[in-house]
């Protein structure tokens, strides 16, 4: 959560920023007119583009496309009209105009910068995936070397060899000398 956020809050803060100062500066009565160019071309160009920016980063997240709706509605409520009957469709309409912007905006930046970020996102992942075989390699060559040296050690047999040997020894010996002295050595 606290990484969507993180990724989330300068886009959300440019669209809010732009929501709520744009207005302040058509609502003069000379500048009153263009009123629409606003509502039908700087709020969804700053959606279109944020969302674009966003998918160049981050990839395709539509839950990314309710910051403009939602920047939106603050707006709506201090020069717009609120939830007056007499706005109330126009508002609606405007903020599916936000939210398909957003949208359009995701697919744009998708294929106009997916291809950088997909080729990134795909060196990274051969990157992650040589790391992963190499601690592989090195852990089952570590469990091999610990079963040879488990071989080789004869710390697990608690057989006392030199005992029984110099007992068999000892028998030869005096066979020997029995064989040797009988042909006169």
């Amino acid at each position: 959560m606290e990484s969507m956020i993180k990724k989330y809050a300068p886009y959300a803060a440019v669209i809010l920023g732009i929501f709520l100062i744009i207005p302040l500066i058509f609502r003069n009565t000379a500048m009153n007119n263009l009123v629409p160019i606003v509502f039908y071309f700087i709020f969804p160009g700053t959606a279109i583009v944020c969302a674009a920016v966003y998918c160049s980063k981050y990839g395709l997240d539509f839950l990314f496309t309710l910051i403009a709706p939602i920047a939106y509605i603050p707006s709506m409520l201090l020069y717009y009209g609120g939830f007056h009957p007499k706005y109330i469709f126009t508002n609606i309409v405007l903020l599916a105009v936000y939210l398909s912007s957003g949208i359009f905006g995701l697919f744009l930046g998708d294929i106009v910068f997916g291809d950088k970020r997909k080729k990134r996102e795909a060196e990274e992942k051969a990157e992650a995936e040589e790391f992963m075989l190499e601690v592989k390699r090195r852990d089952e060559q570590n469990k091999s070397q610990e079963t040879d040296d488990s071989f080789d050690s004869d710390s697990d047999d608690d057989f006392d060899y030199s005992r029984y040997s110099s007992d068999i020894d000892r028998d030869f010996d005096s066979e020997i000398d029995d064989i040797l002295s009988e042909f006169g050595h």
